[in-house]
């Protein structure tokens, strides 16, 4: 679902203390050689190198180039934090005989040894006379993220290394220089996503079964800019995984996307928390649906357990049993277990209050 021109005058940001901020569309460069590479947020915004032609820095510390592929959309990925950069810098000069252009191009290269704090600096931060130093306003150098960068004076730089005073004492305004991301086009990519589930658009018969009776709210079908909002104010990312709008976590049980009940999710946990797939007795009857994670064999007319641990493809059939309450009993035992050793390693990569409504997750039958 794309944006229309009114609702594209304002984009969303994140302030100095990573909190939720909205700009005019005109406070914003335009990105004038963008590149496709997986951003690890989706208010990363890579921006060419001054000066270069095949390196690109983003506004979160993380360099790639294609100096070696120059033609292809192929990046290498360089070091992260603090470290040492070489790059290479290219002017292209008419060349000219006797003052006339033979039409001909020059070109000149000159090695340039940087960092990514420089390079961030350069392309994300507005200069100061007197101000070339960078401080890491929380102490992490390794925190290249631009708005944890701060022009200072080599004096001051000094002092602050020493101790001797803190970059808030020194009372410097630091402006940022933002560039168009793709955070309100990512949140109405997901919305599009919900509403045409919502609509049972999906054309997945066993999706459309896990999203049967699942609504979203009136006012975001209303405004479609609320849920934007909402979406961008819960919005993180896990490294490597692609992230979820959950439901069902803060929902208990009423399968209304809402303000209230969604929440953001790494694809993982989503998955693992899913409870979508419906098996029965005999029949696609109501009668007929068995507990969540029970299968029934009718050769031995018999209820057995059946779970897939996180990370594996392995389906583990538990013993039989006699009756449904006990399959279902070891089943909700396993995959009570899988959760919690699940959700543990997910410690320090989600925020506070999921981990800890993760931790009292209960399986359910129906």
């Amino acid at each position: 679902m794309e944006l229309n021109n009114t609702e594209m005058k304002m984009q969303y940001i994140l302030d100095e203390n990573k909190n939720l901020a909205e700009i005019p569309l005109t406070d914003m460069l335009p990105v004038e050689h963008p590149i496709k590479y997986k951003l690890v947020s989706a208010f990363e915004v890579f921006v060419r190198v001054p000066g270069t032609e095949n390196y690109w820095i983003s506004n979160y510390g993380r360099g790639v180039n294609n100096h070696r592929n120059p033609n292809k959309n192929k990046f290498y990925e360089h070091k992260q934090g603090q470290c040492h950069y070489t790059v290479y810098e290219i002017e292209r000069i008419e060349e000219k005989v006797r003052g006339k252009k033979t039409g001909k191009t020059i070109i000149e290269t000159w090695k340039r040894e940087t960092s990514p704090e420089e390079l961030v600096a350069r392309s994300f931060l507005k200069p100061y006379k007197f101000r070339h130093k960078i401080w890491h306003k929380n102490g992490d150098f390794d925190d290249n993220w631009y708005k944890n960068l701060l022009y200072v004076s080599d004096k001051d730089f000094r002092n602050l290394k020493a101790s001797k005073i803190t970059w808030q004492e020194l009372g410097y305004e630091q402006e940022y220089i933002e560039y168009v991301n793709n955070a309100k086009n990512q949140a109405m990519t997901a919305y599009g996503s919900i509403s045409s589930r919502c609509k049972g658009e999906n054309n997945s018969e066993s999706a459309h079964k896990c999203y049967d009776d699942v609504e979203m709210c009136q006012e975001w079908k209303d405004d479609p800019q609320l849920f934007v909002k909402r979406y961008l104010e819960l919005y993180y990312e896990v490294p490597g995984e692609s992230m979820a709008v959950d439901k069902d976590l803060f929902g208990n049980g009423i399968k209304v996307y809402s303000p209230e009940t969604i929440c953001i999710l790494p694809q993982g946990l989503n998955t693992l928390l899913a409870n979508s797939k419906k098996h029965y007795k005999d029949g696609e009857t109501p009668d007929n649906v068995l507990p969540l994670g029970v299968r029934y064999n009718g050769k031995v007319n018999k209820y057995y357990g059946q779970i897939t641990y996180f990370g594996t493809e392995d389906i583990i059939d538990l013993p039989y049993r006699d009756t449904i309450a006990e399959a279902f009993a070891d089943y909700k035992k396993f995959k009570e277990c899988d959760i919690a050793i699940t959700v543990s390693k997910y410690r320090d990569k989600i925020p506070e209050y999921i981990y800890e409504k993760l931790l009292t997750v209960r399986v359910e039958p129906y």
